[in-house]
């Protein structure tokens, strides 16, 4: 409404108050009967104050006003809305996805939207673009080629004490976990590969105790044995 020029604004309350205008190159009057709804993401009446909108146009249209805050304080509507916009695009693409993953989710839920619902909607958008067909939407696909970074890369609930190895919150257990999974699946990191650096960090850490190695790891010394033997044939 504000980008308006004061001869659009004049016009358009010509037509509130009178309910007629002429077409462009029409010279004739024509009655309308209209019902206006108009939306601006800038205060109208600060606009007022400073010249920029017309104070009689603002008092006609200001007959019911509807304020929507912006999405960061609808956490409720991000679910949905990504829903939403996952549909659209998967159609727009032609691409199947297997929706977002629980970190994704968490990462939209958490992030501060400066832009409201259209960075939003851009960003599911990239999701889509870089998901292949019948694979997950992940938190890496949404946010990071965007330079953006959600909340979630700073939350402290996924840091781990560099002394004890454990995580600061323990009740973040399943945070991490999903955290780290999610990881694990995007570089393709097979369960041996993974189950060899546990084991040899471990080793590490106890400084060959396979007992103490086994503890660490919750397994009993015969089943990290058994593992270790297996690893090396």
């Amino acid at each position: 409404m504000v980008e308006l020029s004061p001869r659009a604004q004049a016009a358009l309350l010509r037509v509130i108050q009178e309910g007629e205008l002429e077409r462009v190159g029409d010279d004739q009057t024509r009655k309308v009967d209209v019902r206006i709804v108009a939306a601006t993401n800038e205060d109208l009446a600060n606009a007022v104050k400073a010249g920029r909108f017309r104070a009689d146009l603002f008092y006609r249209i200001n007959a019911y006003m509807v304020i929507i805050p912006p999405l960061r304080e609808r956490q409720n509507d991000i679910a949905l809305l990504a829903e939403h916009f996952r549909k659209r695009y998967e159609k727009q693409y032609r691409k199947v996805t297997l929706g977002f993953t629980d970190r994704a989710l968490a990462a939209l839920h958490d992030h501060n939207w400066p832009g409201n619902i259209r960075e939003l909607e851009n960003t599911v958008e990239r999701g889509i673009i870089l998901t292949d067909d019948n694979s997950s939407i992940t938190e890496q696909s949404l946010f990071s080629m965007s330079g953006n970074k959600s909340s979630h890369e700073h939350d402290k609930v996924r840091k781990i004490n560099t002394s004890s190895g454990q995580l600061e919150n323990p009740s973040s257990e399943r945070v991490f976990i999903d955290s780290l999974s999610e990881q694990i699946l995007v570089h393709q990191i097979s369960i041996e590969t993974l189950e060899k650096s546990l084991i040899e960090r471990a080793m590490n850490r106890s400084e060959g105790n396979i007992a103490a190695a086994a503890r660490l790891l919750g397994l009993s010394r015969p089943a990290l044995a058994y593992r270790i033997k297996r690893s090396q044939n």
